[in-house]
């Protein structure tokens, strides 16, 4: 489950026992001020929380979604790496994608593929082998408990390789699945509305610019 992490901490035992494994938080600054700014909310103590608690209800790892943006959160990369040293984290840095006209430039794409790529930004960053369909690019800090990854969505198109199927809160996955249910859809009917929609599936986004477009 993906999440703001606002309320999770409280829900996450409850989940648990409901059969939750995995879950992503987001969390783009450790700085409560850019934090409020950015989100236009305060929380940021309970987003770190929520963090913490999934560890404690045995998530390993916790995943911690952070977009990277030049001259916002570039400069602390290094303190969410640190994230991992003690705890079963997985911190994964991921492209920024541009969207209603806010195209970031191309120096933040630069600083994510490159520190994927090279680790010139970690020393002392390892390479972990990657399952055929992760969308990461997955390394170990050395000395650290849990990883690090980089997510170069808009430099390298990931599309083709992602298994992933996102069903949001409020029932819809591309087409609604709330309706049929409410109404009584069996398993084979919502099997075919489900692959109705996996065959719509492009190998790639679109580029940058038409995503903004769009």
């Amino acid at each position: 489950m993906a999440a703001n992490g606002i309320t999770l901490a409280r829900k996450l035992p409850e989940l648990k026992e409901c059969g939750l494994t995995s879950v992503n938080i987001s969390l783009d600054t450790l700085v409560p001020a850019k934090f409020e700014f950015l989100t236009r909310r305060k929380g940021h103590e309970r987003v770190v929380d929520s963090i913490n608690t999934a560890v404690d209800c045995g998530s390993n790892p916790a995943k911690v979604n952070c977009v990277v943006m030049r001259g916002f959160n570039d400069d602390y990369i290094c303190d969410f790496v640190e994230l991992t040293r003690d705890k079963p984290i997985n911190v994964r840095f991921i492209e920024f994608m541009p969207f209603d006209g806010n195209v970031e430039c191309q120096e933040t794409r630069s600083l994510l593929t490159n520190a994927g790529q090279s680790g010139k930004l970690f020393p002392g960053l390892k390479r972990l082998q990657d399952h055929p369909a992760d969308t990461a690019k997955n390394f170990r800090m050395a000395g650290h408990i849990g990883t690090v990854s980089f997510m170069t969505s808009m430099t390298e198109h990931l599309c083709a390789g992602c298994n992933r199927l996102r069903l949001l809160a409020d029932g819809n996955f591309k087409v609604s699945l709330g309706d049929p249910l409410r109404r009584g859809a069996e398993e084979r009917e919502l099997k075919e509305i489900i692959g109705a929609a996996i065959k719509k599936k492009k190998a790639s986004h679109a580029g940058m610019f038409d995503i903004a477009k769009r």
